[in-house]
């Protein structure tokens, strides 16, 4: 998808826009093939996409599901909240399970991201499965937090 391609469908040709029509403005615009490009098959995105999923959840979950239970409050909200919830780990999990312990460079990666944030990720998701009484998941979990808390 190209952003001039979008824009230039707002605009005129002039002489003073670019090929598509767009004029550029005082707004900042980067073009999508100035923007680093993320690797989503590389694991240090796989251990930060782990511990925002469960971070940021934090952050919004609640706020989505009061939107949810306001737009209609006949809805089970503790389901929805259920439901959400194991979502959100199933794919965090998702991420985090394809870091081998074994393997020299996803230990340091884990070393370079070895932040508070990512232990509370960790001890989150460990609660979460405990409750679910998948200890299975939990003994994965917890064997990589015990490695990122050895790192310190």
């Amino acid at each position: 998808m190209d952003i001039n391609k979008i824009f230039g469908s707002f605009d005129s040709p002039d002489s003073s826009s670019n090929s598509w029509g767009w004029n550029q403005r005082s707004y900042n615009y980067y073009s999508p093939r100035t923007l680093p490009i993320e690797d989503e098959n590389h694991p240090r995105y796989f251990i930060k996409m782990f511990w925002k999923l469960i971070i940021n959840h934090l952050s919004y979950g609640k706020k989505l599901v009061d939107f949810f239970s306001q737009a209609d409050p006949s809805l089970a909200i503790n389901e929805i909240e259920y439901a959400g919830e194991r979502m959100l780990y199933s794919r965090a999990y998702g991420f985090i399970k394809k870091i081998d312990l074994e393997d020299k460079y996803h230990q340091k990666l884990l070393k370079e991201e070895n932040t508070s944030k990512l232990k509370e990720a960790y001890t989150l998701a460990i609660k979460f499965y405990e409750n679910e009484e998948e200890y299975e998941k939990c003994a994965f979990l917890k064997k990589q937090l015990d490695f990122v808390k050895s790192l310190t």
